[in-house]
C-alpha cells in the first residue's frame, strides 16, 4: 500500500479529505506525536525536556498568598552585578 503525507493549515481540509477518502477508498491515519530525543546543552549542562502533562494545581498552593508578581520577580532575578 502506498503512503502520502499531506500537510494542511485549515481544519476544514481534514473534513474534506475524510469525505473524499470514503468516496475514493483511502484511509486517514493520524500518527503518534514524535518524541523529541534531542540532547540540548547550555554551558556543558544537559537540559532535559519537561513533561507537558504536569498538573500545576499542586504547585499553585505553594505560590498562593505569597504576593509574588511576575514583573517584580523578573526585576529581582535578572539584575546584573556591577
Amino acid at each position: 500500500m502506498y503512503e502520502v503525507v499531506i500537510k494542511y493549515k485549515n481544519r476544514k481540509t481534514l473534513k474534506v479529505l475524510a469525505v473524499l477518502g470514503e468516496f475514493l477508498g483511502f484511509t486517514i491515519a493520524i500518527p503518534d506525536k514524535k518524541h523529541k530525543d534531542k540532547m540540548y546543552y547550555i554551558n556543558c549542562i544537559q537540559i532535559l525536556q519537561g513533561d507537558g502533562k504536569i498538573d500545576i494545581k499542586d504547585i499553585n498552593a505553594i505560590f498562593t498568598g505569597k504576593d509574588i508578581d511576575a514583573k517584580n520577580l523578573r526585576k529581582s532575578a535578572w539584575q546584573r552585578k556591577k
